[in-house]
C-alpha cells in the first residue's frame, strides 16, 4: 500500500469517526419520550420530577400507556388511579376507565378538556386557560389538607362545575371572573359514590411538570394528589384510545382521499410516459468518433508495461489469453481452472505438467530476456496444437 492510498484511507476513517461522534452526540442530546404530563418525560412539559420524588417517598408507581396497559395493571383501594389528561380519551375508552377506577381509593384527572363530562361521566368539564399567576385555596375542608400560605403558581386550565352541588371548587380564578355565582377553580374534589371513588378534577398540570414544580407550593401539591396511597396507576392515553377502536393497520390512519390520489397521480405518470416516449423516434445509431485498431492497443498497452517494468503482469496477461485459447482447443470452459487446463493440455500432448504450469500458470519473469523466452514458448506450444 502507497503511501497516498493510507493517507486517503486515514482520512476516510477520521471523516466516518467525526460522522459516529456527531450522531452519539445528536442522539443523547434527543429525548426519547417527549408526551406531555409523562412520568418518564425529562422535558419541560413531562412529569419525571414528580414521579421520582413518589418513588421515592415510597409509592409504587406503575405506568399505563394506552387503555390495554391500564386494564392490565392492577387497582385496589389502595391505588390512585391518574388520568394524565382527557383529549385522548374517547366515550368508550372514557367508560371503561370509569369503571376500572371504581376500585381505587382515589381518582385523579388532570388537563380535563370539554370532553371529560361525557368522556367520564364526571360533573366537571375543563374551561378556558387559567391565569399564570400564582392562587391560594379557597375551600376550607378538602382531600389535600391545604395548609396556610400554600399557593399554586402556573396552574394550565380552569374547572368548571357543571352539577352535583357537592363539588368543593378551590383555587378560584381571578376576582371578578364571572361574576354571578359560576363555580370554577382550578381544581375541583367531588365526593365518593357507589360508581366513583374520591375523585380530585385539577386542571393544575402545568403547575406539576418539571418546569414548575418548585415553584410555590406546587411540589407539595403534587405529593399530596398523587402520594396519598402507596400505590400510582398512572394511565397516559394514546392515540387509540380515542376512537372505539384502534388503529389496525397504515391504510386505517391514512385520510380516505389518499389512496385515490395515489392511483390518479400514477395514471397521469404513465399516461405522460406515453406521451413523451413517442415522441422520442426510433433509435439513431451514430459512428465512433475514432476507430483504433486492436494491435495499437496490444502495443500501447506493451509499452506501459515496459515502462513500469511489470514484467509478472505482463506475463500473466499473455498466459491469460493462451489458456484461453488451448481451453477453447481442448473442448473446455473458456474460464476453466489453470490446473484443468494444463492436466488436459498434457494428456493431449505428452508433455509434463510441470513444464505446462511454467509456460502457462507461473508469471515469473525476472528480466526482459525470459519474459521475450516464455512468451516464444507459449507461441510455439500453440502452433504445435494447430499443425
Amino acid at each position: 500500500m502507497t503511501a497516498r492510498t493510507g493517507r486517503r484511507l486515514a482520512l476516510w476513517g477520521v471523516l466516518v469517526l467525526v460522522i459516529a461522534i456527531a450522531a452519539a452526540a445528536l442522539g443523547g442530546m434527543r429525548t426519547a419520550n417527549q408526551v406531555p404530563f409523562d412520568p418518564d418525560n425529562p422535558e419541560d412539559n413531562g412529569m419525571q420530577a414528580l414521579a421520582r420524588v413518589l418513588e421515592q417517598e415510597g409509592v409504587d408507581v406503575t405506568v399505563a400507556r394506552g387503555l390495554p396497559q391500564l386494564l392490565g395493571a392492577p387497582v385496589s383501594a389502595d391505588t390512585t388511579v391518574l388520568v394524565a389528561g382527557t383529549a385522548l380519551v374517547g366515550e368508550d375508552t372514557g367508560r371503561r376507565v370509569t369503571e376500572y377506577a371504581a376500585g381505587a381509593g382515589r381518582l385523579v384527572v388532570l388537563s380535563p378538556e370539554s370532553n371529560t363530562t361525557e368522556a367520564l361521566g364526571l360533573p366537571v368539564e375543563g374551561g378556558s386557560t387559567a391565569q399564570v399567576g400564582a392562587a391560594a385555596p379557597s375551600c376550607d375542608a378538602t382531600l389535600l389538607r391545604w395548609r396556610d400560605g400554600d399557593r399554586i403558581s402556573h396552574a394550565n386550565r380552569l374547572v368548571e362545575v357543571t352539577g352535583e352541588s357537592t363539588a368543593e371548587p378551590c383555587f378560584p380564578p381571578t376576582p371578578g371572573y364571572n361574576a354571578g355565582g359560576a363555580r370554577a377553580g382550578y381544581l375541583v374534589e367531588l365526593a365518593t359514590n357507589g360508581n366513583r371513588p374520591e375523585t380530585v378534577v385539577a386542571g393544575i398540570a402545568g403547575s406539576l411538570t418539571n418546569q414548575h414544580i418548585t415553584e410555590e407550593a406546587n411540589a407539595a401539591a403534587g405529593l399530596r394528589l398523587l402520594g396519598a396511597h402507596p400505590h400510582l396507576v398512572w394511565y397516559v392515553p394514546a392515540v387509540s384510545d380515542a376512537g372505539d377502536t384502534a388503529p389496525q393497520s397504515l391504510t386505517d390512519v391514512l385520510p380516505d382521499a389518499f389512496v385515490p390520489s395515489v392511483v390518479l397521480l400514477v395514471l397521469a405518470l404513465l399516461a405522460t410516459m406515453l406521451w413523451r416516449g413517442r415522441r422520442l423516434g426510433p433509435v439513431v445509431v451514430e459512428p465512433l468518433p475514432a476507430v483504433i485498431r486492436s494491435v495499437e492497443t496490444t502495443q500501447s498497452r506493451g509499452r506501459m508495461y515496459r515502462r513500469a517494468q511489470d514484467r509478472e503482469r505482463a506475463l500473466a496477461s499473455l498466459q491469460l489469453a493462451a489458456r484461453r485459447r488451448v481451453a477453447a482447443r481442448l473442448g473446455l470452459p473458456v474460464h476453466s481452472r489453470p490446473e484443468q487446463v494444463v492436466r488436459s493440455l498434457a494428456e493431449a500432448t505428452g508433455r509434463h505438467t510441470d513444464e505446462l504450469h511454467r509456460l502457462l500458470v507461473d508469471p515469473t519473469a525476472p528480466d526482459d530476456e525470459t519474459l521475450v523466452r516464455i512468451a516464444r514458448e507459449v507461441r510455439s506450444l500453440e502452433e504445435g496444437m494447430i499443425g
